[in-house]
């Protein structure tokens, strides 16, 4: 029986991004990046980075880098963005199921917004690109033509059948 090779690709590391963007979509601020090598320490990372933005979005109001600056109490009826994301990453069922997801190589994402702007923490999977097969052609350059060795850029080689997948 011959077997069957499926084009399944599994996750070789993780990129972990939090961002802000405005609510009319027309800025994006990236706030963080991690690149976890396993579906835990991207999650680890998830969970450590949900409780950081929500220290900046609501500090304690005796912050040394607060200064002088002036504070205002929120009435009860303000978004909480910075409640949203320490009680995610207090559950441990959130938790089970962004490692859960991750390990199945799905991208999982998390998003909370207060009156002028929406957070989010992203975990995309890289996937592993399989090696050109023997025998197939490799583009090559004249060397002439070839940039310095400093300048050289090693990127995973694709074959066309890959594109689509």
């Amino acid at each position: 029986m011959a077997s069957v090779r499926t084009s399944v690709r599994s996750p070789i590391a993780f990129r972990c991004e939090a961002t802000a963007r405005d609510l009319g979509g027309s800025r994006e601020v990236l706030l963080a990046t991690y690149r976890g090598r396993s579906p835990r320490l991207a999650a680890r990372w998830l969970r450590t980075e949900a409780l950081h933005l929500s220290r900046l979005l609501s500090p304690d109001p005796g912050a040394m880098f607060l200064g002088d600056a002036p504070l205002t109490v929120a009435g009860p009826e303000a978004p909480r963005p910075d409640a949203e994301l320490r009680a995610w990453a207090g559950g441990d069922q959130a938790y089970e199921y962004a490692l859960r997801a991750l390990a199945a190589g799905h991208a999982f994402m998390f998003a909370v917004t207060d009156h002028d702007a929406r957070y989010s923490l992203q975990v995309y999977p890289l996937l592993a690109r399989h090696p050109a097969p023997p025998g197939a052609c490799v583009p090559g350059r004249h060397p002439s033509h070839s940039p310095a060795p400093a300048q050289v850029h090693h990127l995973p080689w694709v074959l066309p059948s890959d594109q689509g997948n």
